[in-house]
């Protein structure tokens, strides 16, 4: 196996770890959603600032699945490494 398909299938590679990250956050919301549930159940006089803040925690998780999905969209279609390694092999 050549040098440049080395660097292709660590690319692919590293797309699908950060492809596991979009498992792992409905995982993530699941439990932020039940942590808020219950301390709703243990205290309601609160429960709309446990709202806003459940929502807050949510929106973070999501954005850190959206990250991932991006960082493996970018090694999969434009990466940025594969040009600089091609040009410094000269192939």
């Amino acid at each position: 196996m050549d040098s440049l398909a080395t660097l292709i299938l660590v690319a692919h590679i590293a797309a699908i770890l950060a492809l596991f990250n979009g498992l792992i956050t409905p995982i993530a919301q699941s439990k932020v959603a039940l942590a808020s549930i219950d301390a709703i159940a243990r205290q309601p006089a609160v429960s709309s600032s446990i709202t806003s803040t459940m929502f807050i925690g949510l929106a973070m998780v999501e954005t850190n699945g959206i990250y991932g999905l991006l960082i493996a969209i970018i090694l999969l279609f434009a990466n940025p490494l594969l040009g600089i390694y091609v040009q410094y092999l000269g192939l």
